[in-house]
C-alpha cells in the first residue's frame, strides 16, 4: 500500500516540475534539482509511475474487469496478452481467497503474484517474499487453465500448511483438490472446471490413486457446505490443539474418523433425518446440531438448542455448529446469542449459504460456537430452571456419538415411550384429514381461523373456546399425533 502512494507522490512531483519548466515557473532556487530530476526521469516517467501507483491501488475486481477489456483489444501484441492475463490471473484468485476467508476457513492469506516461466527455468514452483506468495507457471491461451495451474501450486504451499505434517499426503492432496473445485465452481469458471475435471484430476490420481477414497466424501461435505465451514476451521485449529508427540498414524486415524463423522451428517440431511451429531476425538472434539423443526422453535423457543450445547460441551465438544434450515436460518443467530449470554461459549461466527439438499438449492446458515471448558456444566448445575428446559434428545431426536473407535446411536427415553403412546384418537384424525384437504404438501400453510373452524366441527362445539382446548396452540399440545404433522406460526398452521 505504501509503494504506490509513494509513486504516486514522486509522480506528481515529476509532471509539476515539467509544466512548470515549460512555462518558466520554476523558483531559482529549485532549478539545479529540477534539472537533476528531469534528467533523471523525464515527464515519461512521472506519467507512468502515475497510472502504475493508481493501478496498484485498484480493487481485485476493477483489475480484472480492465484486463478482461484489454484482451478483447484485436491484435494485441502478446507480451500485453500475458500481462492482461496475468492481472485478470493475481485478480481471480486474490478474490476467491478473501471470499473463502470469510466464511469459516480463515487460513492465512498470501496477497497471489503470477509470473510465466521461461525457458531457462526449470519447473513450475512457488517462492515467499515479503507477504506475498510469487507463482510460476507455463503460460497458456485460456486463462482459465493459468487459474486451474496456479491454484494447484497455490494449494500444495498455502492452503493450511501447518496441518500438513500431520496426515497423509493422499488425504491432503484430495482437500487441495476439492478446495480447487469449489473455488472454480464459485467463479463460474466452466472452462476451467472441465479442465480440471477431465485432465487434473486424472493426472493426479495416475501419481496418487489413494486420494480417490476421500474425494466422493469431501464433494458431498461441499454440496452440504460443511467442508469450508465445518472441515477446514477444525483442521486449521488441529495443529495448536494437538500433541506433537502423538503418532502421526494415530494423527491420521483422527482427522479420517472425523471426515467420516461429517459424511454421515451430511448423508443424513440428504435423507432428511433429523439428529444432533457429537464427535469426541483426542483431539476434534464437535457437536453439531439442526435448527428448522418448526414445532419445536414456536412453541420452546431457543431452549432445546442451549441445553443440547450444554451438554454437549459436558461430553467434550470444543466447537458446537448450528446448521439452520427452514425458520432456522432466522433462529440461529438468536440461539447464538443465547448460548453466549449464559456463557457457554467464548464467542460465536455466523454465516449464510446454500446447501444442495436432496437435489435442491436451500438457504442454510451455521454458527460456529467456541464453547468454555466445564461452562456446559456449570450451566446444567446452577441455571434455577433448568428442569423445565427441554432437550433436543427429549424430543424423539437421535443422538449420534461418534468416537475414533466407532459411531454409535443413543436413541432417547421418550423415543422409547412414544412406542407405547396409544393410537391418535377419532378427533384427532378427523382434525388431521381436514386440515389436510387443505394444506397437503409439507410447508403449505391454513389460516388459524379456517383451521379453527375445521376443529369447531369435529369437536361438535360452537367455538373452539369452548372446548376443552380453548386455542390451537393448546389443541396443539394436547395431541402428539397433530404436533408432529402440524406446527402453529402467529396466526397460520403449518403443514410439517
Amino acid at each position: 500500500m505504501v509503494l504506490p502512494i509513494v509513486l504516486i507522490l514522486i509522480g506528481i512531483i515529476i509532471l509539476l516540475i515539467s509544466v512548470g519548466a515549460a512555462l518558466g515557473l520554476v523558483i531559482p532556487l529549485t532549478a539545479t534539482i529540477s534539472a537533476v530530476l528531469m534528467e533523471v526521469f523525464g515527464p515519461a516517467s512521472g506519467i507512468v509511475m502515475l497510472v502504475y501507483g493508481f493501478w496498484k491501488l485498484l480493487p481485485d475486481e476493477i483489475k480484472s474487469f480492465v484486463a478482461k477489456g484489454l484482451r478483447k483489444i484485436p491484435s494485441l501484441p502478446n507480451y500485453y496478452k500475458r500481462r492482461t492475463i496475468k492481472f485478470e490471473l493475481e485478480s481471480e484468485i486474490n478474490t476467491a481467497l478473501k471470499e473463502f476467508g470469510k466464511e469459516g476457513a480463515r487460513f492465512v492469506q498470501h496477497e497471489i503474484v503470477v509470473s510465466w516461466l521461461t525457458p531457462k527455468d526449470e519447473a513450475v514452483r512457488l517462492f515467499f517474499k515479503g507477504g506475498k506468495a510469487y507463482i510460476k507457471i507455463d503460460f497458456a491461451e485460456d486463462k482459465e487453465h493459468n487459474l486451474v495451474e496456479a491454484l494447484l501450486v497455490y494449494c500444495n504451499d498455502c492452503l493450511l500448511p501447518e496441518i500438513r505434517q500431520y496426515t497423509a499426503r493422499p488425504l491432503m492432496r484430495a482437500i487441495d483438490l476439492n478446495f480447487i473445485d469449489e473455488l472454480l465452481d464459485r467463479r463460474n469458471a466452466v472452462r476451467g472446471r472441465a479442465f480440471f475435471t477431465q485432465e487434473i484430476i486424472p493426472r493426479e490420481l495416475s501419481v496418487t490413486p489413494e486420494i480417490d477414497k476421500y474425494l466422493g466424501t469431501l464433494e458431498l461435505l461441499s454440496q452440504h457446505g460443511l467442508f469450508t465451514r465445518i472441515l477446514l476451521p477444525e483442521l486449521r485449529d488441529y495443529p495448536g490443539r494437538t500433541h506433537r508427540k502423538t503418532a502421526r498414524r494415530t494423527h491420521l486415524e483422527q482427522m479420517e474418523a472425523f471426515i467420516d463423522f461429517l459424511k454421515i451428517t451430511a448423508e443424513d440431511r440428504t435423507n432428511l433425518i433429523k439428529r444432533a451429531w457429537l464427535h469426541i476425538g483426542e483431539t476434534i472434539r464437535t457437536g453439531v446440531m439442526l435448527v428448522g423443526t418448526p414445532y419445536k422453535l414456536q412453541n420452546e423457543g431457543t431452549k432445546p438448542y442451549v441445553t443440547r450445547t450444554a451438554k454437549d460441551n459436558v461430553d467434550g465438544a470444543r466447537t458446537v455448529y448450528l446448521i439452520g434450515y427452514n425458520m432456522g436460518v432466522i433462529y440461529v443467530p438468536t440461539i447464538a446469542k443465547e448460548v453466549k449470554h449464559h456463557s457457554i461459549a467464548d464467542k460465536y461466527e455466523i454465516y449464510e449459504y446454500d446447501a444442495l439438499i436432496g437435489g435442491e438449492l436451500k438457504k442454510q446458515s451455521i454458527a460456529r460456537l467456541s464453547m468454555r471448558e466445564g461452562a456446559g456444566k456449570r450451566f446444567l448445575e446452577s441455571f434455577p430452571y433448568k428442569e423445565e428446559w427441554t432437550d433436543l434428545a427429549n424430543e424423539a431426536d437421535i443422538v449420534v456419538k461418534s468416537t475414533m473407535d466407532s459411531i454409535v446411536s443413543e436413541t432417547p427415553a421418550k423415543e422409547e415411550a412414544l412406542a407405547k403412546t396409544p393410537v391418535a384418537e377419532t378427533w384427532e384424525l378427523e382434525i388431521d384429514v381436514a386440515w389436510s384437504k387443505r394444506a397437503n404438501k409439507s410447508g403449505q400453510t391454513i389460516h388459524g381461523s379456517l383451521a379453527a373452524a375445521d376443529a369447531v366441527k369435529v369437536l361438535s362445539v360452537n367455538k373452539l373456546n369452548e372446548s376443552p382446548y380453548k386455542t390451537l396452540k393448546s389443541l396443539l399440545e394436547a395431541s402428539h399425533y397433530l404436533s408432529t404433522r402440524w406446527s402453529r406460526i402467529e396466526t397460520w398452521i403449518i403443514r410439517i
